[in-house]
């Protein structure tokens, strides 16, 4: 329960809530967003309101800013309106028959200037308009600026951009950004996306089966998964098999030399696609890892081409626009694919996707 002055929010949530029993430590350092991703039914909203009260614990604790709202031994339990964390939910649940602005000032004191707020937000062009008539982006900024009127420590963001189309998501964000780093000591975001994630926050939660299964950031979870559905996520190659020694076997009898020496029993390969090399003809020194395969797709993103393969392993490799020139990349070609040992992630089997 005890930590550095720096930090916000330290919380330990432990509950039952239907079949989904939830135990969770998380930190929340000032300044910092840490947003909370994991499978559908993993416990990301559970957290979200037994932090602000909506649910008992069973046991654990919530402190924010050296207040304690719940504890072991503690009577009284600090009821939600005194926790001066505020929410923004996922479809904004504005107040229908109030315009913008009325909505916002329903959070603030009556005296409170928001021009501020609602120049970080953007929002002029629409603050006399009722909610009727604002986009689904429009609704999310009203309702972050009626969260921030209210002036709280703290914001809890339960998957406040799902509704934008891609192109608006961008603005979004950084509309978001700015927001929370004016007006708030810290925010958790909960979402499915790892572009917002990955934008939006300094730290990550990976949370499946209401358990966390990695905590870092983004450079962390990208080069170091954790568990199925993080590789997944990330877009890792992932397969299963039987460890032997520093191999692993999978079902259709290809070995995947790794740089372990004591492997045994299930085992999970994860590869990085970035750590898939290509060749056109087989390299020299035979690589004990290296898969003729053939070319199916190739796939422009974010400055990079994601090359899927076929072969004895089908796999994603992703390499630079030049390369897919000078290889000759196109659906059908024969390539050469080779891994390094040492670039090969192995763990006892992990749990599967939910």
């Amino acid at each position: 329960m005890s930590g550095p002055s720096s930090r916000l929010l330290d919380a330990r949530v432990v509950l039952q809530r239907g079949d989904l029993s939830l135990d969770v430590e998380l930190a929340v350092q000032n300044g910092e967003t840490v947003a909370v991703m994991g499978p559908n039914g993993a416990g990301k909203t559970t957290l979200l309101y037994a932090l602000l009260g909506w649910l008992p614990l069973q046991s654990g604790w919530i402190m924010l800013d050296t207040k304690t709202f719940e504890a072991p031994g503690q009577d009284e339990v600090t009821p939600t309106y005194d926790r001066k964390l505020g929410m923004v939910f996922q479809d904004g649940l504005l107040f229908p028959h109030l315009t913008a602005m009325e909505n916002i000032r329903f959070g603030a004191g009556k005296t409170e200037d928001l021009s501020h707020l609602i120049e970080t937000l953007d929002l002029h062009s629409f603050i006399d308009n009722h909610p009727a008539q604002l986009s689904a982006g429009q609704t999310q900024r009203v309702a972050l600026a009626r969260t921030l009127a209210a002036r709280p420590q703290m914001v809890l963001l339960d998957e406040p951009l799902s509704a934008l189309d891609i192109a608006a998501r961008s603005d979004a964000r950084h509309l978001l950004q700015e927001a929370l780093q004016q007006n708030v000591a810290g925010a958790l975001l909960v979402t499915h996306d790892p572009s917002d994630a990955f934008a939006l926050a300094q730290k990550i939660l990976i949370l499946e089966g209401g358990r966390v299964t990695q905590f870092g950031t983004a450079d962390q979870i990208r080069s170091q998964p954790k568990s199925r559905w993080v590789a997944d996520l990330i877009g890792w190659n992932v397969f299963e098999g039987i460890g032997e020694t520093s191999s692993v076997i999978l079902p259709n009898g290809v070995q995947v030399a790794t740089a372990g020496l004591e492997l045994a029993g299930k085992t999970t390969v994860m590869i990085s696609p970035s750590s898939v090399a290509l060749f056109v003809e087989r390299p020299s020194g035979s690589p004990r890892n290296s898969w003729l395969c053939r070319v199916r797709q190739v796939e422009r993103l974010d400055g990079l081409a994601r090359v899927t393969l076929a072969g004895p392993v089908d796999l994603y490799a992703d390499v630079t626009p030049d390369a897919v020139n000078d290889l000759d990349l196109v659906p059908g070609k024969e390539i050469w694919a080779t891994v390094k040992a040492t670039e090969v992630l192995a763990h006892p089997k992990l749990s599967p996707r939910s």
